[in-house]
């Protein structure tokens, strides 16, 4: 069912309030999701005129958001001037597909090791040039620092970002590191030529580490989990207070993590080797 929003001129500012005083509903999102609902429930082209008076707005308002979706790729039109769904959707609804499968299938994973270790676990993603944390695992004396589901984190702070970085193409780590690299703590590196370096012996040993980088008093190793194209598709990590997670414990975490990042990627297609 569409929602149908009275016209107005279009603004940045230009937002709906409900009349129970709820969030405000910016108009142009809400007008483009309606035209894209609309084309969905039709399941084949519509014209200019057709797409207007389904949701309820004018021709030249339409015309608009039509071309501004075209441009983002949500949108094609036809030779013939009629509208259709375009790949860019499925593209976000494949990404939403890959987070959902991810995250059911390290649950599990994510759960042993907290309570092995008695540290937190952390799944992360690469999304845009920040770490993107989807899930964690925690016991009860987990490190209550430790970062929550849904948090963002630069890269180059931490080990789950180091990991993921490590395993993208020359381009894109130069690209990232030729930006300015905040210090979130002292200890933070962000010199590009050091950070390379880094970069080079995790993907060697296939695993990176922070040193209270991210927060003071908290470290944490991480490992990459590989999907069934050969991609570095998430990062696990273990987070703890740097009297627990120290440079001593890498050997025995890292070897738990291998373990465990070994058989999520064969769940998720991968054709990982037998772990020496």
């Amino acid at each position: 069912m569409l929602r149908i929003i009275v016209e107005t001129p279009d603004t940045e500012e230009s937002a709906l309030q409900t009349p129970d005083a709820g969030p405000r509903i910016v108009r142009s999102v809400a007008r483009a999701a309606a035209l894209l609902k609309a084309l969905a429930a039709k399941g084949k082209p519509m014209g200019l005129s057709e797409l207007a008076k389904s949701i309820e707005i004018s021709k030249p308002a339409t015309f608009h958001l039509l071309r501004t979706l075209e441009l983002e790729g949500f949108v094609a039109k036809s030779a013939d001037a009629t509208y259709q769904l375009d790949w860019g959707l499925y593209e976000l609804g494949s990404a939403v597909i890959r987070s959902v499968d991810l995250t059911r299938v390290t649950r599990l994973h994510l759960d042993r090791v907290a309570e092995e270790t008695g540290e937190a676990v952390l799944l992360s993603i690469l999304d845009g040039e920040s770490v993107l944390y989807l899930d964690r695992g925690q016991s009860t004396e987990s490190f209550t620092m430790v970062a929550n589901v849904g948090r963002r984190s630069p890269l180059h702070t931490n080990a789950s970002g180091k990991i993921l970085l490590a395993h993208r193409d020359q381009e894109f780590i130069s690209s990232v590191l030729s930006k300015p690299l905040a210090a979130n703590t002292p200890a933070t590196v962000c010199n590009p030529r050091e950070l390379e370096a880094q970069l080079l012996e995790a993907r060697r040993d296939g695993y990176a580490t922070c040193w209270q980088e991210q927060e003071l008093g908290l470290c944490s190793i991480a490992v990459p989990i590989f999907d069934y194209t050969g991609k570095a598709c998430a990062a696990m990590a273990i987070a703890g207070p740097a009297e627990r997670v120290s440079k001593q414990s890498v050997p025995g975490l890292v070897q738990r993590l291998h373990e465990e990042a070994h058989e999520i990627s064969a769940k998720l297609g991968a054709l990982v080797p037998e772990l020496r």
